[in-house]
């Protein structure tokens, strides 16, 4: 809690929860805690707590998933008798519902909310509005669809009046709804210059009111339909790929919050017919509901403004706070403390008894049910199945040259992705690459071929229409950085509207130093806030010191950035043409045919014209050369990244209390490695909850969180430490742990249930239709392997022996904590970092300590 009290939000959140809710009503609470308040807490409070919540009727059991029925309610059953067996028990007050009312606000507030950085240039805007009951359900749809019509891309109201112009006073815009039993409504307007603060507050209030007053401004009524139109099909697609979070969520609010006779669980379900609804809403209703909500309601306006002298003073407070506590305490004081909280330990670590956790019985993998996805190719390369027979009869009248796979599941929806190699792309246009990703949806268009032209407003309004998401990301997941994605979905009926849309936005934009000028505004004023998070620049410093300057994530570091967005804007300024002539050559170079890779997913079965569609609505091209091999990043990296020991730094970050740290060594570097398998389980059984290093790092306080991550396409393991108070005493702890190990060879009882963690996770990543077909994908095409090797994976995992551990434990594990075969970089308050490098001194590491820009100016 002390590593993230006095971050910008939590700051925030903080100051509104004081102003809006009253003594006694539990949303005033901070749910972590306050520091001032844990370092008081004592464990009876806890266990009365415990004692008044942890009971059976305040708990609501939900499953969602392939079941067996009549098992499951035969376990159900003998819960229910030992809950049975306990007796009535005492009556209880319901949280939430019977704590203080949540009175209305009587007047508006505006408050000015500090929080620590070093650098003073953006801020943060937050307006909380108190809303309806939680019972509203209409209501609350309604204020759910206004909120999307008011920010939801470049086109909404808010959007256009703040972002999408040539001087931003913010970079991104978000409603949302806080769900409790009077909801509240926050906007956030993040990264706003601090001297229009109070300017941009202003401005929100004359924009609704300049809606509800001038007719000629007023709701545009088309556009409200799409949003109402597109937001039903979301919510078809969301029961399609994420069902358990659809249905789930109405169940938790109703057990909140409902009725005791479940009445409430009906209505909170309707979703669809609340659509219907609200889709005969006048423009006249929507104008009442900004009246109501917004305009007419008092609020509270939070401006977040940075402070480099509260980040000092805290720095300061924190170190004196401690030697304060040191000399109340006295040597003795502290010696029985010490020798108490020793004794705490022991008793918290007393292995759970072997009986209790043998009557959980493991199931066979063979049990496991697999989402059944068939795979055809454009080309069928000798497959047969009833998905590559559907596609050969659609036969072309013109060879379609491109590589597409088709993955056929059970969907309403058709995705279609794009993969791009980037690769060819020379370092000086590889700069512009997030330029050109962020500016992808969102340029005009002017198709020559069809005397199509939109201006950019219209391609947003037009592609808001007629799909259901488009998006683009740098890598798949936290892999395969050297592709970029481009991903549109539709209906299925739309998917010739898809295709001709992936066409337009990939040759017939066009770029425009206005919209470029106003998108790399956009990506440098986002860097402010990025630089304030302990663990993300943990990750950008790592990746300095690993990825070449030929990789995507060394041209679009945060810190390379900084250093380029300023000069993009300048030429832009003064030389547009330049400028504009790199972005198409990088367009040119990026879009050749041997790049791509093409993913379609959905049910092919229904299509007409699977293929043929890409011949009549795509870029036909005459010869086809090879195929571009798929990169992988250990093939850019720099010779610290392709050898680790001996490099490392410690950062300074002034706007964080605690530290966050990556240590970096070897691992495995193929898809199918036969260390794969033992090496999961053995990071599996170090890192689980009330694994090793849960109980001994987490468990002493010494971190938030101590994981092990595998990156093969990397070839490197990473040990992470995250949000620790004491990074030398948390990596200690852990090497500690892994000395015993290699000494002993004791691996304790939680063999068996690691294995069925890293089961779990396998079977996770591909645990709806969407993330099936996509894992087809990425299996097939991006890692060459077998469809089925996530699945063969899973019986590698089974057999997996303490022998194979050990053997893992000192091929790779070991390296993690010797200096001579890792790097490392530690993230951390400038209060600490003295003490951090002297510790690390004694075990033989020579950190040197830097702040952010002392690592851009020695990397870029």
């Amino acid at each position: 809690m002390q590593g993230v009290e006095n971050n910008a939000d939590e700051r925030f959140e903080a100051e509104y929860q004081h102003l809006l809710y009253p003594e006694g009503n539990g949303y005033r609470s901070n749910t972590g805690g306050k520091m001032e308040c844990l370092r008081k807490l004592g464990v009876e409070k806890i266990r009365k707590y415990h004692s008044d919540y942890y009971r059976s009727d305040n708990l609501c059991l939900i499953i969602t998933g392939k079941l067996e029925m009549n098992e499951l309610l035969e376990k159900l059953e003998s819960l229910d008798e030992r809950i049975a067996s306990k007796g009535i028990l005492p009556s209880r007050k319901r949280p939430f519902v019977d704590s203080t009312p949540i009175p209305p606000l009587e007047k508006s507030i505006q408050k000015i909310v500090e929080f620590p950085d070093d650098d003073e240039s953006m801020g943060q805007v937050t307006i909380i509005w108190l809303g309806p009951y939680i019972h509203e359900f209409l209501e609350i749809r309604a204020l759910d669809i206004l909120h999307e019509y008011l920010s939801d891309s470049a086109i909404s109201l808010l959007q256009k009046e703040f972002v999408e112009i040539e001087d931003p006073l913010c970079t991104d815009i978000g409603i949302a709804i806080k769900e409790q039993t009077r909801i509240a409504i926050i906007a956030k307007f993040e990264n706003v210059p601090v001297e229009d603060l109070e300017e941009l507050a202003n401005q929100v209030f004359k924009v609704f009111k300049r809606v509800v007053e001038d007719e000629k401004e007023g709701i545009d009524m088309d556009r409200m339909q799409n949003v109402i139109q597109r937001d039903r099909l979301k919510i078809l697609d969301g029961i399609e790929t994420y069902p358990h979070s659809i249905f789930s969520h109405a169940a938790i609010i109703d057990h909140l919050y409902g009725k005791g006779d479940g009445s409430d669980l009906e209505k909170a379900t309707k979703d669809l017919c609340f659509y219907d609804e609200i889709s005969k809403f006048s423009e006249n209703t929507w104008k009442e509901y900004l009246k109501k909500y917004y305009i007419n309601n008092p609020h509270i306006i939070i401006l977040g403004q940075p402070s480099s002298k509260l980040a000092k003073k805290l720095s300061k407070d924190e170190k004196k706070r401690i030697e304060k506590q040191c000399q109340e305490l006295g040597p003795e004081k502290l010696k029985e403390l010490e020798k108490k909280l020793e004794e705490a330990k022991k008793i918290n670590d007393i292995p759970v008894p072997p009986e209790i956790i043998e009557k959980f019985p493991i199931p066979g993998v063979e049990t496991i049910p697999f989402i059944n996805v068939i795979t055809g190719r454009n080309k069928s390369e000798g497959k047969k199945n009833v998905v590559q027979e559907y596609l050969d009869k659609d036969i072309p009248l013109k060879d379609l040259p491109y590589f597409i796979q088709y993955d056929h599941i059970n969907s309403a929806f058709i995705s279609i992705s794009l993969y791009i190699i980037t690769t060819t792309i020379p370092i000086e246009l590889r700069r512009l690459l997030g330029i050109y990703l962020e500016s992808f949806y969102g340029l005009p268009l002017n198709n020559k071929e069809t005397g199509k032209q939109l201006s950019f407003e219209e391609v947003i309004s037009e592609l808001n229409k007629e799909t259901i998401s488009y998006d683009y990301s740098l890598g798949v997941g936290k892999d395969f950085g050297e592709i970029i994605c481009l991903e549109i979905k539709v209906e299925a009926t739309k998917y010739k509207k898809g295709i001709q849309w992936l066409k337009d936005l990939l040759w017939n934009t066009e770029f425009t130093a206005e919209r470029l000028k106003i998108c790399t505004t956009k990506l440098l004023n986002d860097i402010p806030q990025s630089k304030r998070q302990g663990y993300d620049m943990s990750k950008v410093v790592s990746h300095a010191i690993h990825y070449g300057p030929k990789s995507n994530k060394f041209a679009l570091n945060v810190l390379n950035q900084e250093r380029i967005l300023p000069q993009v804007i300048k030429s832009l300024d003064t030389n547009p043409e330049l400028i504009i002539s790199e972005f198409s050559k990088l367009r040119e170079i990026l879009l050749c045919p041997e790049n791509f890779r093409i993913h379609v997913v959905g049910d092919i079965l229904k299509l007409d014209q699977p293929k043929t569609s890409w011949v009549d609505n795509f870029k036909v091209i005459s010869k086809m050369p090879p195929l571009s091999p798929i990169p992988l990043a250990q093939h850019v990296l720099t010779e610290s990244g392709r050898h680790p020991g001996n490099k490392g730094y410690i950062v300074k970050l002034s706007t964080i209390e605690s530290s966050f740290s990556i240590h970096t060594t070897k691992g495995p570097n193929t898809f199918d490695s036969p260390d794969l398998a033992p090496l999961m389980v053995l990071c599996e059984l170090l890192q689980a909850c009330e694994g090793l290093f849960y109980k001994t790092v987490r468990g002493q306080g010494l971190a938030y969180s101590a994981n092990l991550l595998i990156s093969v396409e990397l070839g490197l393991l990473n040990f992470v430490l995250y949000r620790s108070p004491d990074n030398y005493e948390a990596y200690v702890a852990a090497k500690n742990i892994i000395n015993d190990l290699v000494t002993k060879k004791d691996f304790g009882d939680e063999f068996e249930g690691a294995k069925s963690g890293v089961i779990h996770e396998l079977v996770n990543k591909e645990s709806n239709i969407q993330k099936a077909a996509n894992q087809s994908f990425i299996l097939q095409v991006l890692k060459n392997l077998d469809a089925s090797f996530n699945r063969e994976l899973i019986f590698k995992v089974q057999k997996v022996t303490l022998e194979d551990l050990y053997s893992m434990l000192t091929k790779y594990i070991v390296n993690l904590f010797s200096p001579g075969t890792s790097n490392t970089v530690i993230v951390s308050t400038p209060n600490k970092v003295e003490s951090i490098q002297a510790s690390f001194k004694s075990y033989g590491f020579d950190f040197e300590i830097k702040n952010l820009k002392d690592i851009s100016d020695q990397v870029f």
